[in-house]
């Protein structure tokens, strides 16, 4: 009895629940069933219909995704009613336009919308979130465009170039290069980068982030790309900005088409050479009178002790037995007989073999006889025979320096 009774009072309730079930809010999504082209758009629209009102718009999900760009058009929501079981429904729509930005299928986790929504029996707002259908795309690229890469399909594509500056540029110089690329049947993020990258040693490129712009008209988009790019001359030279060429898809012709920008060469004149500053002339001519003041105290350091080893070389080369050969062979070269007889006897003073002079002693006896005899006209004075004895006291002297020392008793 007990059970009974219990479920005698909760039957009410569940009749009550079985009815509201029937006035919760119903929401559905309409999807292309065909294929869409990459950069083409896709019309997703979602209705939310309640059996009341709308005390407040319903939440719809964002259904943004990696490589799907999302437009609302103008006008996304708008008031809707429908029969829904011989009663009229009012409620929202809203229409999405997802552009699949790569090719493949486009599959969305699972989304809600929040709806709120004027009970039937009360009038007073109940918040529910119900579960959005699921959504899933399917995009393709056409014929004849599979190749393209980067992938650019449109109905229009252009590409236009300003240069701001000179051709003839000296060094420290500037000129501007903006590219701009318009599009029209898609939208402008499928432009890829239209700047080449120079490599030229004889500029330096200063790049700007690169300025976008998209319009709609009748849920048509265009847009356009522009990047400017500053160019200073380093050196002197011909280079040149190179030429930019993109092919693209025509949806309208069905081809492939190509846009391009010729390239713009450039003359660089080398650096002009700069005068000093005033810094750096402080700082030359620092470092000049450093170094002279370096070389003036190697000089007075110097000085003395060169002085006093050249005159000590000379000193030793005047007592030497080489100085006394010298002077004999420049009293013989001379034919100075008294000079030689004078040099003969230093050398003899200070050689250790003075017995090796007896053939020169002999020469110039004769050179003597034949210039103070009576028949000094018949007798010739032989000088180069006395020269040429002379070798023989230079090999002793030769000897002398290379023996070595008497050993001691």
């Amino acid at each position: 009895m007990r059970y009974l009774a219990i479920f005698i009072l909760l039957l009410p309730l569940s009749v009550s629940a079985q009815e509201n079930s029937g006035y919760q809010p119903r929401v559905s999504v309409d999807v292309p069933n065909e294929a869409v082209i990459v950069g083409q758009p896709a019309i997703v629209r979602i209705k939310v219909l309640v059996p009341t009102f709308m005390p407040q718009p319903p939440v719809f999900p964002p259904l943004e995704q990696q490589n799907v760009l999302v437009r609302l058009p103008e006008r996304a929501s708008g008031p809707i009613s429908e029969t829904v079981d011989g009663e009229t429904w009012s409620g929202v729509q809203r229409s999405y336009r997802l552009y699949p930005l790569t090719s493949g299928p486009v599959a969305y986790d699972a989304q809600e919308v929040v709806v709120t929504f004027a009970d039937p029996q009360s009038n007073d707002p109940v918040q529910v979130s119900v579960a959005l259908p699921s959504i899933q795309l399917n995009a393709e690229i056409p014929e004849g465009a599979q190749g393209l890469d980067p992938l650019i399909i449109a109905s229009g594509f252009s590409l236009d170039q300003k240069l701001d500056g000179p051709t003839d540029m000296q060094a420290g110089d500037s000129i501007t290069r903006e590219i701009s690329a318009q599009i029209s049947g898609t939208t402008a993020l499928t432009i890829p980068a239209l700047t080449p990258q120079d490599q030229s040693q004889l500029l330096r490129a200063y790049p700007k982030e690169p300025r976008f712009s998209e319009t709609e008209d009748r849920g048509i988009l265009s847009g356009q790309r522009v990047e400017e790019t500053v160019y200073i001359a380093q050196d002197g030279g011909e280079t040149q900005l190179s030429a930019v060429s993109i092919d693209w898809f025509n949806l309208d012709t069905g081809q492939i088409e190509t846009a391009s920008l010729p390239s713009t060469k450039l003359t660089l004149a080398p650096p002009r050479r700069q005068p000093p500053d005033a810094q750096t002339i402080i700082k030359s001519v620092l470092y000049l009178v450093i170094v002279v003041f370096a070389l003036w105290t190697l000089g007075r350091f110097l000085r003395p002790r060169y002085s006093t080893w050249k005159t000590e070389r000379r000193r030793r080369y005047l007592a030497s037995e080489k100085y006394a050969i010298d002077a004999l062979r420049s009293a013989l070269i001379s034919r100075d007989l008294p000079a030689v007889y004078q040099a003969l006897d230093l050398w003899k003073s200070r050689s250790a073999h003075p017995e090796r002079s007896l053939d020169l002693e002999k020469s110039l006896m004769n050179i003597g006889a034949a210039r103070y005899s009576a028949t000094a006209c018949n007798s010739p004075e032989d000088w180069e025979a006395a020269v040429q004895h002379l070798g023989a006291l230079k090999s002793a002297t030769e000897r002398k320096s290379g023996s070595l020392p008497p050993l001691n008793p």
